[in-house]
C-alpha cells in the first residue's frame, strides 16, 4: 500500500511538469507562444545566417539553442530589413521547435513611429504562415518614462494583453547616466518579461563576470519590486570565452533566474555554441514552469514571506509552514502550528516535540532537496491513508495518529542541516515552490 501511494504522487508529479514545461507541443505555432525554456543567441541586421538556413537552424538545434533573437528593425529603417531572409528562418527555426523573437533598436525618437516597427514584425507572416514568437524592443538611448510608457502603451494597445513582450534595457548596474531614468516598474507591467543586458566587457572598468551577473539579476527584481518577475539575462558574448561564460552561466543557476543568452561580436564562435550545449548543467529544464509555481504560491499566500528573494535558501520551519499550508489550505496558521500538524501526520520524529523545534540552529537552518522530497513524499503516503487533513480546534486535546513506518524514503530521526556554501545541494524558494506545487493532487 505505502509503494502505490509513492508511485502514484510521483506520476502526478511527472506528468504535470511535463506538460507544463514543454508548451511548444501543445501550442498552436500560427500564433506567438514567448520565450522557450533554454537558451538563447542574438543576431543583428548584419549577421543574418547566409545561405542555407535549414543547416543553420540545425547547427542551433544541435547545440542546444531555443530562443533566436533577431534584429528586424532600428529607428532609422524600414520594419522589416530583410524579410526574404526572415520568412525561411522562421519556418525553418519552428521545425526545430525554436523560438523567435523580433527585436529592435529603439531611440524613442518618435515613440509611436518605433512601436509601429515592431508591431509589423509581430504581423510579420512567413510563406507557411508562420510569425514570431514574440517582440523585444530594445531601449538604450531614451529611457524617460514618458517615452517608455508611449512606447509600451502604443504596443500593448495594438497587440493586445496576451502578446508576448520582453524589454530589452541595460542592467542597472550599467554606470550610464540614462540607466537611472529606467522605469522598471512601468516595465514590468507592461512587458513580460525584463531582459538587462549583462554586459561585463566594460571599457571603463574590470568586471568580474560572476558577481556581475548575481548582482544584475537580484538588482532587478529588488528594483521591480517583486520576486518573481520573469528575467531572461543576455550574457556579454563580445569577443568572450569560456571561463568568462561558464562563471556567467554559475552565477545564473545560483540566482534562480528563468532563461539566458548570449549577445556575439558580430557572430557566434564555436567555443561559444559548445558552452551553450552545458546550459542544461545550470538550468533546470521547467525553469518557466518553476517560477509559475513560486509566484502561484506567493499569491495564494502560502509563502510566509512574500518579499524573499526566490533564490535565497529557505529555513526548514519556512518549509513546514508551506507544506502544512497546502495540506490544511489554512493561511493563518503559524510556524509552531504547522510542526504540530506534521507530528500527527507522523512525518516529524517525536524526540523533536521536547521543544527541539524552538531551536533557531534547527528551524532557521537550510535543508537540502533529498530531505523536503522526502517529507512531501510521506506526506502525499500519510494522506492517502486517510488521517486527518485539520488541526484540533483551540482548547480540544490533540490526538496524534499513528506513526508511518520508516521505508526506503525516510529520513533519519533528525536530519542534518544543509551546508551554506553547497548552494546546489541547498533548497532555496523556488525548489520548494516547485517541489510543492507539483505534489499539489496528492496533498489534497
Amino acid at each position: 500500500m505505502k509503494r502505490k501511494w509513492w508511485v502514484s504522487a510521483v506520476a502526478v508529479l511527472f506528468s504535470l511538469s511535463v506538460s507544463l514545461s514543454n508548451p511548444v507541443q501543445a501550442a498552436d505555432r500560427s500564433g506567438p507562444i514567448g520565450l522557450a525554456d533554454g537558451p538563447g543567441i542574438w543576431v543583428n541586421l548584419w549577421s543574418y545566417p547566409t545561405g542555407d538556413v535549414e543547416s543553420y537552424c540545425l547547427k542551433l538545434h544541435n547545440t542546444g539553442v531555443r530562443n533566436l533573437f533577431i534584429q528586424t528593425s532600428r529607428s532609422n529603417t524600414e520594419a522589416i530589413r530583410q524579410p526574404e531572409i526572415l520568412g525561411p528562418l522562421i519556418d525553418a527555426c519552428h521545425r526545430y521547435k525554436i523560438r523567435v523573437i523580433a527585436w529592435s533598436f529603439l531611440e524613442l525618437g518618435s515613440p509611436e513611429a518605433d512601436a509601429q516597427k515592431l508591431i509589423q514584425a509581430a504581423k510579420f507572416r512567413s510563406p507557411m504562415g508562420q510569425g514570431f514568437d514574440a517582440i523585444a524592443p530594445n531601449m538604450e538611448k531614451d529611457l524617460s518614462s514618458t517615452k517608455v510608457e508611449a512606447l509600451s502603451k502604443t504596443l500593448r494597445a495594438a497587440l493586445g494583453p496576451n502578446y508576448p513582450m520582453v524589454a530589452v534595457v541595460y542592467s542597472p548596474l550599467n554606470k550610464a547616466a540614462q540607466v537611472a531614468k529606467t522605469p522598471w516598474k512601468m516595465l514590468d507591467k507592461y512587458y513580460d518579461v525584463i531582459a538587462p543586458m549583462n554586459y561585463w566587457n566594460s571599457k571603463y572598468a574590470k568586471l568580474e563576470p560572476y558577481s556581475y551577473t548575481r548582482d544584475t539579476i537580484k538588482k532587478v527584481r529588488e528594483l521591480c519590486g517583486r520576486p518573481d518577475v520573469e528575467i531572461h539575462i543576455i550574457g556579454d558574448g563580445m569577443k568572450t570565452h569560456s571561463p568568462a561564460i561558464n562563471d556567467f552561466l554559475r552565477a545564473c543557476r545560483d540566482t534562480s533566474v528563468t532563461s539566458a543568452s548570449l549577445y556575439p561580436f558580430h557572430q557566434m564562435t564555436d567555443e561559444q555554441y559548445q558552452c551553450l550545449t552545458q546550459y542544461h548543467q545550470y538550468f533546470p529544464v521547467n525553469s518557466r514552469y518553476r517560477l509559475a509555481a513560486f509566484r502561484e504560491l506567493v499569491k495564494s499566500g502560502a509563502m510566509p514571506r512574500i518579499n524573499v528573494d526566490p533564490s535565497s535558501p529557505m529555513p526548514r520551519g519556512e518549509f513546514y509552514h508551506l507544506l502544512a499550508h497546502r495540506l490544511t489550505g489554512r493561511s493563518d496558521m503559524q510556524e509552531a502550528n504547522a510542526v504540530r500538524l506534521l507530528m500527527e501526520y507522523g512525518l516529524v520524529a517525536e524526540q523533536h516535540k521536547k521543544g527541539f523545534f524552538n531551536t533557531p540552529l534547527y528551524t532557521e537552518s537550510p535543508m537540502d532537496h533529498r530531505e523536503a522530497y522526502a517529507l512531501v513524499a510521506n506526506a502525499i503516503e500519510a494522506k492517502g491513508r486517510g488521517q486527518k487533513s485539520h488541526l484540533p480546534l483551540k482548547g480540544s486535546k490533540a490526538v496524534s495518529p499513528k506513526h508511518p513506518k520508516g521505508d526506503w524514503f525516510s529520513l533519519p530521526a533528525m536530519a542534518e542541516p544543509a551546508a551554506h556554501n553547497e548552494t546546489q545541494n541547498v533548497l532555496n524558494y523556488i525548489d520548494a515552490a516547485h517541489i510543492i506545487l507539483s505534489a499539489e493532487p496528492g496533498l489534497h
